[in-house]
């Protein structure tokens, strides 16, 4: 453990930038859905006087439609388990370091933890030290910040080390000085780093928004209703996508406390009236970035899964996390974020972002990949036109003819997740 702490250290300090704000608070509004996302302004507002939250996702709408879209409650919220196996599984290709990692997300407890000691899941699964470390930096890269940690300085240690824009000293409070932070051992924190209380208070208010319990926020069971961000549109197979901008929460700046508080000559007002109105300008700027960003994403899955938009098809063209990161020039991380809680209004019904994203499966070299549901769909096909019931063997060998290698333990469970009896059962 402690080799891993070294390393990944001397790669945050080669990373390190100044601390602003502004990064943190691009990350919870892109993550947020609409309607969290309204709360959110809906409580920094109440610290600014330069601007008010307006908003159209009023209650009263919630249980019908408002200008021909729909709300709908948000079908059972995601688990930590199920958010963490998406990027998993939409991001790490099929290998045996993939398998440990998915081992590993199992292990984790409801807030994010990874209760296993090294030694027990070395013993347990016969790996070396090295393959795990390699498996639990895959999982500790994975979003939230701080899932996969042992204990609390190590969950506090990764949410600062994968934030770019966390204070200088952050990392290395808590990596060397936890123990002294805890005791709130401040002179001896100062003389340790040699730096100032004002450096220091930074770094420890930095530290005490981060969170003890990375995965809590997955672990609610309260109805939530969900209002689409994009809505797609086909007329006559041409696609048309748009923002739902009645959904999006609108900054109204106060220009007339603006202009009254900024006549003042007192220094304390001014410096005020600065940090407020560099606020409201950093969120209006997070605000339009998200929804670039949105719809951005949205786009390339509209190309992409054009047949399934057209209704050619129910089945969806392969598509990764990954292929869209590249596709943007952006982290996966982001795209991650960015489809987190985010809907879709289609003229057919209301899909999440995620429902768009599906894994490839193998195939013979020189042919096009095809996804998961595609598979599927041939062998239901099969399955529909034969003469006699076809075994799974006999299915991977057909599938393997037309380019698909699909195992045949693999043909079982797709066929069992379409809800088809066994060969023997179809007689």
């Amino acid at each position: 453990m402690q080799l891993k702490q070294s390393h990944q250290l001397s790669q945050r300090q080669m990373q390190k930038l100044s601390l602003t704000q502004g990064m943190r608070q691009s990350i919870v509004m892109l993550q947020s859905d609409a309607i969290d996302l309204s709360e959110y302004l809906k409580d920094v507002s109440l610290e600014n006087p330069l601007f008010d939250v307006h908003t159209s996702l009023d209650v009263p709408f919630m249980q019908g439609t408002r200008d021909n879209q729909s709300y709908q409650l948000r079908d059972n919220d995601q688990s930590l388990f199920e958010y963490l196996l998406d990027q998993v599984q939409l991001t790490m290709r099929d290998t045996p370091l993939r398998d440990l990692v998915l081992y590993l997300v199992e292990q984790l407890d409801p807030n994010g933890y990874l209760p296993m000691t090294d030694k027990e899941i070395m013993d347990e699964l016969n790996v070396d030290k090295i393959t795990l470390l390699d498996a639990k930096t895959l999982l500790q890269q994975l979003d939230p910040p701080g899932v996969g940690a042992h204990d609390l300085q190590e969950c506090l240690f990764l949410q600062a080390q994968a934030d770019r824009e966390s204070p200088e000293y952050a990392t290395e409070i808590l990596k060397y000085y936890f123990d002294v932070m805890a005791d709130r051992k401040w002179q001896t924190l100062q003389n340790n780093l040699q730096i100032d209380k004002a450096t220091l208070d930074e770094n420890i208010n930095y530290i005490k928004t981060l969170s003890g319990a990375p995965g809590e926020r997955y672990n609610g069971s309260d109805l939530q209703y969900v209002v689409p961000e994009l809505q797609v549109k086909n007329n006559a197979g041409k696609l048309s996508l748009s923002i739902t901008r009645y959904g999006q929460p609108q900054l109204i700046f106060a220009q007339e406390t603006y202009d009254t508080l900024s006549k003042s000559v007192d220094a304390d007002v001014k410096k005020y009236i600065k940090e407020k109105y560099d606020q409201y300008q950093t969120l209006e700027y997070n605000l339009e970035r998200r929804i670039k960003t949105v719809s951005m994403i949205g786009r390339v899955i509209v190309k992409r899964q054009y047949k399934f938009f057209t209704q050619e098809t129910n089945t969806l063209e392969p598509l990764l996390l990954r292929d869209v990161a590249q596709k943007l020039q952006l982290s996966e991380s982001t795209v991650s974020r960015a489809i987190n809680g985010k809907y879709i209004q289609t003229d057919f019904g209301m899909f999440e972002l995620k429902h768009f994203f599906s894994r490839r499966s193998k195939v013979a070299a020189g042919l096009k990949s095809r996804s998961v549901d595609q598979v599927k769909e041939s062998i239901k096909e099969l399955i529909d036109k034969e003469d006699k019931p076809l075994s799974d063997q006999k299915i991977s060998d057909l599938l393997k003819e037309q380019g698909s290698e699909v195992a045949r333990r693999t043909v079982a469970k797709y066929r069992e997740q379409l809800g088809i009896a066994s060969a023997s059962k179809r007689r």
